[in-house]
């Protein structure tokens, strides 16, 4: 079947090539994966400390009112359909197949096979955002009585596009980041987060002091963020040779296969967005506050979440494709375990640090005009409860991505089932004693299920999974955080009564004077307790300031030794 809108010999290969070249032989995988990491960490870190100040204009503009409840809850509506059907689910089913056709087929097909997909997903994108609006329409001409749902329904009119421009980005995305262009994609969460901060800041004069205007500007301006999340990729996809044009084949091959491939990943992402749906619903039913709270519990625990496990498994998916399309088994199984040990060589002391200076960190935050001391501490609550498994979240987007990278994406999915009902049993079970916090506690638990199932199907769904590497590196990294929780509580105590004060600059130098004295304190027991990770952080720091002549040497920083 011959595609509309373009011509069949704009795509003649030139015989077949790889979609990335061979690297050469002194670029090991785990520099390449490094350096991709470090791309996406650096900008997801500008973006995560943009999310912070964001985060702080708006408990001081919001706090936790029934308003800024009704909003989150909208935003996250075209969130949990984008995680589903965008970023989430479609990257991790796009890129193993177009690796896959443009190590076979060349650069060229690849890049049709993107625009088949780009046109079958924009339509049907678009179908889907015209019905679920004519649904709120229908709704809020019913009317309710709860003012709480009235404004959530008018609220996610305004919001539900963003998931069009959120999914398209995603497909950018996806074709960047196999082309090991990370930058662009990666700083596109900066510009949605400039946006917000411009929103809550500078208010039109004629909305004043009216709650219900200036959320609905907020949600107005988040529209628009998504758009620029599109446009910030195109420049870096027309300098690879990619143009997004009308291409529609249903027929074609590659894309049945990722649809085959999205299937499982889709229900697998959707057990996590129902997670976080049914968290915020009975945030609701637990009364005002609860979902603010969770709001900002959460923001704090992505922090380091988000910073170095979302920026190695983004940079680990395409990678491992690549190696098990080349059928190179040994080193996928290096990738995964450099990858899991470096990943909790920063989230366990990340976790340990969190659940020690929660309440501190959150008071110097978000403490002034709506947020109160009050909020302070249901939000700390909830923080504790996600940090718990903090760790558990970070491993699963790294396992994950090694089971997408072998087209396996039926496991995650049946382990997300799994976690889902435990979820929902667990949150019914702790949310009567402990509130929003209880809904936090249980998360974490079924998460910390879910990652323990992936670990135990990897051996027999991909492949050989370094148990004794990572189980040893895992015990030394949490024995050297357990002491350094321990320094960084005597240390806050120490900056308390050498530096008094409760003023905003004086809890700054005691809670940021802490954390300093604690990094140095865990990288010396690292060091002590023989911690591989800090070793081969440092021979990689060396190495960045010398080129690597022996390519042996570069394998061998791979297995850490």
């Amino acid at each position: 079947m011959t595609p509309l809108g373009e011509k069949r010999g704009d795509n003649v290969t030139q015989g077949p090539r790889s979609v990335n070249p061979h690297p050469p032989a002194q670029k090991s995988g785990k520099h390449h994966l490094v350096k991709a990491a470090v791309v996406v960490a650096a900008m997801t870190l500008i973006s995560r400390i943009l999310g912070l100040i964001r985060d702080i204009v708006s408990a001081k503009s919001f706090g936790t009112n029934w308003q800024y409840d009704a909003f989150l809850y909208a935003f996250m509506l075209p969130n949990l359909f984008r995680r589903i059907v965008g970023e989430g689910g479609l990257t991790s089913a796009f890129i193993p197949v177009y690796n896959e056709i443009g190590e076979k087929q060349g650069p060229q097909e690849a890049f049709r096979f993107a625009n088949i997909t780009f046109s079958f997903l924009s339509l049907s994108l678009f179908a889907f955002i015209l019905a679920v609006e004519g649904i709120l329409h229908i709704l809020l001409k019913i009317g309710f009585h709860s003012p709480t749902v009235m404004l959530t329904l008018e609220l996610s009119r305004i919001l539900f596009p963003y998931l069009w421009f959120l999914s398209l980005y995603a497909l950018g995305m996806g074709v960047l980041n196999s082309h090991r262009h990370f930058f662009a994609p990666a700083m596109a969460t900066a510009i949605l987060d400039l946006v917000w901060i411009s929103a809550v800041l500078w208010v039109p004069s004629w909305m004043g002091h009216d709650y219900l205007a200036k959320i609905s500007w907020l949600s107005y301006a988040i529209l628009f963020g998504g758009f620029l999340h599109v446009a910030v990729e195109l420049p870096p996809l027309r300098k690879i040779g990619f143009k997004f044009r009308w291409v529609w084949d249903t027929g074609y091959e590659g894309l049945k296969k990722t649809w085959r491939l999205l299937l499982p990943v889709v229900l697998s992402f959707a057990v996590v967005q129902i997670n976080i749906t049914v968290d915020m619903t009975l945030g609701m039913l637990i009364g005002p506050g609860a979902n603010s709270s969770l709001w900002y519990g959460n923001r704090l625990m992505q922090f380091p979440l988000g910073i170095f496990a979302l920026a190695m498994g983004t940079a680990l998916l395409p990678m491992l494709a690549q190696q098990i399309a080349r059928g190179e088994k040994e080193a996928s199984r290096k990738t995964l375990s450099f990858a899991l040990r470096s990943i909790f060589f920063i989230i366990i002391p990340s976790s340990v640090g969190l659940i020690v200076l929660r309440e501190p960190i959150i008071r110097v935050l978000f403490e002034r005009g709506e947020f109160d001391a009050v909020s302070t501490a249901r939000s700390a609550a909830v923080l504790l409860g996600f940090t718990i498994g903090l760790f558990a979240f970070a491993g699963q987007k790294i396992m994950n991505s090694g089971y997408y990278a072998a087209q396996d994406s039926k496991t995650p999915m049946r382990t997300s089932i799994f976690a889902l009902i435990s979820n929902i049993v667990l949150n019914l079970i702790l949310m009567v004693p402990f509130k929003e916090a209880g809904l936090a506690v249980a998360t974490s638990i079924a998460g910390i299920i879910q990652f323990g199932q992936l670990i135990y199907f990897y051996p027999k769904k991909v492949g050989e999974f370094p148990f004794r590497e990572i189980g040893a590196s895992f015990l030394r990294i949490l024995l050297a955080s357990l002491v350094m929780g321990v320094i960084v509580h005597y240390s806050l105590e120490f900056f308390r009564y050498w530096i008094p004060g409760q003023g905003s600059r004086m809890q700054i130098i005691q809670v940021f004077g802490s954390i300093a004295v604690a990094t140095l304190a865990y990288l010396g027991l690292c060091l002590a307790c023989h911690v591989p990770e800090a070793k081969e952080a440092w021979a990689w720091f060396r190495k960045k300031r010398k080129p690597v002549t022996n390519p042996i040497d570069a394998e061998n920083l791979m297995d850490g030794t």
